[in-house]
């Protein structure tokens, strides 16, 4: 799936605000609504500034960021979108430095960021495989050996 091409004014207009940020979060995890991961049962009610859903059946609470890169994180979700919008948007790559002058965390925090960006694009990638003919270009694949 090919996502559009976004500036930064965009990306900052769309999530721009933690509400916003949680919305589209929300839309991408549950397109179709909510289900309660316990039990399966689709009614319940918000609660912790819409952060928690809590389901009406068995009472069960689930977190709008379990499960995700964001999970157990204190950086605000404002925050973690835009470290994802620099890191894609970045051909050479984003070092934590840069990533914690842009975004205001520390080294720290910008390379446990980073770490958890990298890791869920790699599990991603996993789940694709080449198959088919495949077709190279400019490649070079075996030759010599040494003292051969």
């Amino acid at each position: 799936m090919k996502a559009e091409a976004t500036n930064l004014l965009q990306w900052q207009a769309r999530f721009g605000t933690e509400e916003a940020c949680l919305e589209a979060l929300k839309q991408k995890r549950w397109p179709e609504g909510f289900r309660c991961p316990k039990c399966g049962h689709d009614r319940g009610y918000w609660i912790a500034g819409g952060k928690l859903f809590q389901c009406g059946h068995c009472r069960h609470q689930t977190s709008m960021t379990a499960g995700t890169i964001f999970h157990s994180s204190n950086v605000p979700l404002v925050q973690w979108f835009l470290a994802i919008y620099l890191m894609a948007s970045d051909k050479g790559g984003l070092s934590a430095l840069r990533l914690s002058k842009q975004i205001g965390v520390s080294w720290i925090t910008a390379h446990r960021m980073l770490r958890r960006m990298r890791r869920a694009m790699g599990d991603r990638d996993s789940l694709y495989r080449l198959e088919g003919l495949v077709e190279l270009d400019d490649a070079f694949v075996g030759g010599r050996r040494s003292g051969g």
